[in-house]
């Protein structure tokens, strides 16, 4: 089985597969283990190592409508991830080479200021998509437990619960589905403090730019706490590599 196929996910946003594979037990420079020996915070330790792999940026539209696109520059490196807009010009930058997906924000050439904790739930350029779903927090929240196995898109997954350590941000709790055969995320539940949930991720689709599985189209859904429906819906596309 190969385990070195890590879904990358960039919560919101995308998975790729590296174009190399590698036998069980060099998971990472840090496992030595079969893929059903991990633990719930191993798991989620090989989510967060599949940021570091990539060196590849890619154009993508957020979609809210057929009139609403909001068009970007998504930059992968092994130890960072830039999301870059224009009209007006912002940038989003996401540190990946620390412990806590530190984020921050400004414009191309100037000093980049953090974002503020009263952010994180704030939208970005009108979307579904929140600076909390860009740091992607609850992939290090600690004491993470496997609750249940389930199927998704006829994967077997792990459902691993997360709760949050600190109360900022929209979410208090997150379910997560890993993909067992590849580490990867395919979906995720982000509950608030009553325990209803406020936020949807879902893969849809993927395909191959170059040596690298992207999801090319990812569906991110805002809740009504208090009904359970939707009240919006956000495609997330990447559209092509940049040579």
């Amino acid at each position: 089985m190969n385990f070195r196929s890590f879904l990358m996910l960039l919560v919101l946003v995308c998975i790729a597969v590296p174009g190399r594979s590698q036998e069980a037990g060099d998971l990472s420079p840090d496992f030595n283990k079969s893929i059903e020996q991990l633990s719930a915070d191993e798991v989620m330790r090989l989510v967060r190592y599949s940021y570091t792999l990539y060196d590849q940026d890619f154009t993508g539209v957020l979609r809210m409508s057929l009139t609403k696109k909001v068009p970007f520059l998504m930059s992968l490196k092994p130890d960072s991830i830039r999301f870059i807009f224009d009209e007006p010009a912002h940038l989003i930058y996401l540190d990946t080479g620390n412990s806590g997906f530190s984020l921050f924000e400004g414009t191309e050439g100037e000093e980049l200021k953090p974002v503020p904790s009263s952010k994180f739930a704030a939208q970005i350029r009108g979307t579904d998509v929140t600076y909390d779903d860009l740091s992607m927090r609850f992939l290090y929240w600690p004491h993470a437990k496997i609750v249940k196995l389930d199927r998704v898109k006829q994967r077997d997954c792990w459902v691993v619960r997360v709760r949050n350590p600190d109360g900022l941000g929209a979410y208090a709790t997150a379910d997560v589905w890993i993909d067992k055969g590849s580490g990867g995320m395919l979906k995720m539940i982000g509950y608030n403090n009553s325990g209803r949930p406020v936020r949807r991720f879902e893969v849809l689709h993927g395909k191959k730019f170059g040596d690298i599985w992207m999801i090319d189209e990812m569906r991110i859904e805002t809740i009504e706490p208090g009904s359970g429906r939707i009240k919006s819906s956000t495609r997330m596309q990447i559209k092509s590599a940049v040579e």
